[in-house]
């Protein structure tokens, strides 16, 4: 089963979808983070996320991009719910990932197809999911801005792309957003 939590900061996402995980009753709970620790903010965000599942047996597994190599790691599919945390940081990943192949030392944009980069990370995510029993995904949502530099529009519009492909595909939708 595919499950989306989706909602902007602060909205409670990541403590609904450990609650979800805990849920679906699997005998193996997996933890993906790719979030990629910058600052010490960051380090101050993934410890809270650690202390959060404290008891609740998940393993983590901190992958930042290319997720559908995890599964390699996983001995039994069948009986594996996978809590994705969280969308928006993989596709900032995959974003920058990307541009380096492509103007390698540049700052330029990313500048591939958008079309092409949405539909290979919900394809990713896609496979995840086809291969574990119940696959959690969180995303975040974020408006689109006046003020907004190019990257960041850009990034948000990929994001925004990722997630409505995401929201075709799952079998069961938590929306967190305000309004």
């Amino acid at each position: 089963m595919r499950f989306l939590v989706i909602g902007q900061a602060n909205s409670g996402k990541s403590a609904l979808a450990e609650e979800l995980a805990v849920g679906t009753g699997d005998r193996h709970r997996i933890y993906l983070a790719t979030m990629k620790v910058c600052d010490e903010e960051g380090e101050k965000r993934v410890r809270r996320h650690r202390e959060s599942r404290e008891g609740k047996g998940f393993i983590t597994i901190e992958k930042e991009s290319d997720i559908p190599e995890i599964l390699k790691d996983i001995a039994e599919p069948e009986d594996t719910t996978v809590l994705l945390e969280c969308v928006s940081n993989l596709v900032g990943n995959e974003m920058h990932k990307d541009r380096k192949k492509q103007n390698p030392g540049e700052n330029g944009m990313y500048n591939d197809d958008k079309e092409i980069f949405a539909d290979r990370i919900a394809e990713d995510i896609g496979k995840l999911s086809d291969n574990v029993h119940n696959l959690i995904i969180v995303t975040n949502e974020y408006p689109c801005e006046e003020g907004y530099d190019d990257e960041t529009r850009m990034y948000v519009e990929l994001l925004n792309m990722v997630n409505d492909r995401l929201m075709a595909k799952a079998d069961r939708i938590y929306d967190l957003r305000k309004g």
